[in-house]
């Protein structure tokens, strides 16, 4: 009796694996899983997300917190390759704190633009603030950037009227795009560097103030 009981047990389980093994068996539990799967991507989650974004010809790797649903978090964490790609004159910038010549672009403003390239999600807030470095900062820019700070300064505003008609005629429509965004770039450099000379004066007074009094 103890030995038929033995057999009925193993028959029992040897049937249960097979059972478990059946090709209906797999696809059932497969298809379940898929609902199951497909059910919880249609809720709203908020979560990290990882971007690259380009701002003219510079690249960065940021954090953002986005909130939306499922299926569209994961279809955008799925193409994390995709780039987004935008120019200064679209965000926010302010002097560096750090780096001389360089400029701090607000996340609020990368947040505003961020969230007009993914209309599907919310882009809750930008965890990084990139630093532009503008080419006027560069060293191999040296020669181009004392010619953009003649023609913003207004000196020799006669032979910079010559000279960039003489270009104008030389230069392809691609071309002058370049040319007027690098000068807006060495600009906004020129008065990055008047802001901290005035911060640096100003601090300067206010030092001298107080050892007086």
């Amino acid at each position: 009796m103890k030995k038929g009981l033995l057999n009925f047990v193993r028959d029992r389980i040897m049937g249960a694996v097979r059972l478990a093994l059946s090709p209906t068996f797999l696809f059932i539990l497969l298809g379940a899983a898929l609902l199951w799967y497909t059910s919880k991507l249609s809720y709203d989650y908020e979560t990290e997300m990882p971007l690259t974004i380009r701002i003219d010809d510079q690249k960065y790797r940021l954090t953002a917190i986005v909130s939306g649903r499922g299926s569209n978090i994961l279809a955008h964490q799925l193409s994390l390759k995709s780039t987004l790609g935008f120019t200064l004159d679209e965000l926010v910038s302010r002097p560096s704190r750090e780096t001389t010549g360089a400029l701090t672009i607000t996340p609020a403003s990368l947040q505003r633009a961020i969230g007009d390239k993914i209309d599907d999600l919310q882009i809750v807030q930008v965890l990084e603030a990139p630093e532009f470095l503008p080419v006027a900062a560069e060293a191999s820019g040296s020669d181009d950037g004392a010619a953009a700070a003649d023609a913003v300064g207004g000196d020799g505003a006669g032979s910079g009227s010559v000279e960039g008609s003489d270009a104008g005629a030389a230069e392809t429509p691609r071309e002058k795009r370049k040319r007027e965004r690098r000068e807006r770039r060495q600009a906004r450099a020129a008065e990055s560097s008047e802001a901290g000379a005035e911060v640096g004066a100003e601090s300067s007074e206010s030092g001298s103030e107080i050892g007086a009094r």
